[in-house]
């Protein structure tokens, strides 16, 4: 989970824009504040003392030092000389609009009126002092490859004694900590926190490269990162906290798909929780994550079409083993399109260099050819399913279908109006992910405890 706005040529990682919530200024006399969709960041205008200061609260509270503004018949010109960026922005009633220039990066800017500086709020963070009791659980093992691994994570359990249902919780793309911790969002702690109030133990843990666990990235795919997950199953069956009759793997997004594939050959695991998990195969998820994605950001049917079409013939030279010319199918697919038609589907100069060096990671190579035919037929154990209605990313419909077919005892359910990562949102679009304040809908933890308890 990325902090650049720029597009991939395979929206696997997400994209995101910040929005700030209030905290006090005593000094504030007038505040407006805008979003860089290019850079994820928040920028706030301050008139103090009759002189303009820029911030980028995420950064820093200092401010930006403006070398040099001017206001002029209601054009305000911003010019920050140590960063070179400059900004010409023309009040229309209580906004100011314009644009920014920094570098080769350029961008249309709106700024609305607040009361103060923002900040990020998440108000479902659990504060201590906490209502579950914790402990550090590890494992060391070797890889299928020989690597040596080291994996650190946090058991959570209901204060008090005894054995408790338990759930291995495994995050999704890309290296996460033991939070699944996103732009200050910590879901899987928030989990967490919920399910030990119902009498549920979690362990969440830190992704090898990640935090306190180690052992090597690059090299690793689904199939690696599944094996660390499994090692860690197989030390929870020991421990005190634990009832191992009632021991299950969960995961969201690519950790939904690796749940099952443990389930599928671990007998001892009882119970599987797929969120926002795939039931279709990598090549397919990612043609409709794409096709998602892009309808989200408003650009037309047409164009999207265009993008899909020359996605799948990107994706058919993989399994040809001549000279793969990437640049020869784009040029093709965008042939006679404007460069900002062309723009507006990711397709511009350097995105067959993208798309080259993003085939050429084994993760992606893996997860392309990944089916949950080879492994969800296998899985005997009760298996619940939840997607989001307007995940843009893993779209509930194929997939929540596929999984039934392919596991009938399946529960399966897509949850009215909420996106990729289980928030309430407005279009699902990963812009809205970070301007959301909520970070899980209490009702999809409570769904979770009662499916858990009820097996």
């Amino acid at each position: 989970m990325r902090a650049a706005r720029l597009r991939q040529i395979v929206c696997v990682s997400i994209i995101f824009i910040f929005k700030f919530s209030i905290f006090n200024s005593a000094h504030a006399q007038q505040w407006w504040t805008g979003w860089s969709q290019q850079t994820s960041l928040a920028l706030c205008i301050h008139l103090s003392d009759s002189t303009y200061e820029l911030y980028s609260p995420l950064q820093t509270s200092d401010p930006i030092p403006v070398s040099k503004w001017s206001l002029r018949n209601d054009t305000l010109r911003l010019n920050c000389g140590s960063i070179g960026l400059k900004m010409t922005l023309v009040r229309q009633d209580s906004l100011w609009v314009g644009n920014w220039r920094q570098g080769i990066l350029k961008e249309d800017i709106t700024f609305h009126p607040a009361d103060t500086l923002y900040h990020l709020r998440r108000p479902q963070t659990p504060q201590p002092p906490y209502r579950f009791d914790e402990e550090t659980v590890s494992v060391d093992y070797t890889d299928s490859q020989g690597n040596l691994i080291h994996l650190e994570g946090t058991l959570t359990y209901p204060k008090g004694g005894g054995k408790y249902p338990t759930l291995l919780l495994v995050s999704g793309s890309g290296q996460q900590n033991r939070d699944e911790e996103l732009f200050f969002h910590r879901p899987f702690l928030v989990l967490a926190d919920y399910l030990a109030s119902r009498g549920i133990a979690v362990l969440r843990y830190d992704d090898r490269g990640v935090g306190a666990s180690t052992g090597p990235v690059d090299s690793a795919d689904t199939h690696l990162f599944a094996e660390d997950a499994e090692a860690l199953f197989n030390t929870l069956k020991t421990n005190p906290h634990v009832d191992p009759s009632h021991l299950g793997i969960g995961g969201h997004s690519e950790g939904g798909a690796i749940a099952p594939i443990v389930a599928s050959r671990n007998k001892d695991v009882r119970f599987v929780v797929m969120l926002a998990g795939q039931g279709c195969s990598g090549h397919d998820v990612l043609l409709q994550q794409n096709e998602a994605l892009f309808h989200a950001e408003g650009v037309s049917p047409q164009l999207v079409a265009i993008r899909i079409a020359c996605m799948r013939e990107l994706f058919a030279l993989l399994a040809g083993s001549s000279q793969k010319d990437y640049q020869a199918v784009i040029n093709r697919h965008t042939e006679g399109l404007s460069k900002e038609q062309i723009d507006s589907i990711g397709l511009k100069k350097g995105a067959a260099y993208t798309f080259k060096q993003q085939m050429d990671t084994r993760w992606m190579r893996t997860f392309i050819l990944l089916d949950p035919a080879d492994y969800l037929p296998k899985v005997k154990c009760p298996v619940l399913a939840l997607n989001g209605s307007k995940d843009c990313q893993v779209l509930p419909s194929p997939n929540l279908d596929r999984i039934h077919q392919l596991c009938p005892q399946a529960v399966c359910r897509q949850l009215q109006n909420l996106n990729h990562l289980f928030q309430r949102c407005q279009t699902g679009s990963p812009d809205e992910y970070v301007q959301i304040e909520e970070t899980i809908y209490p009702w999809v933890m409570e769904t979770i405890a009662d499916w858990i308890l009820g097996i």
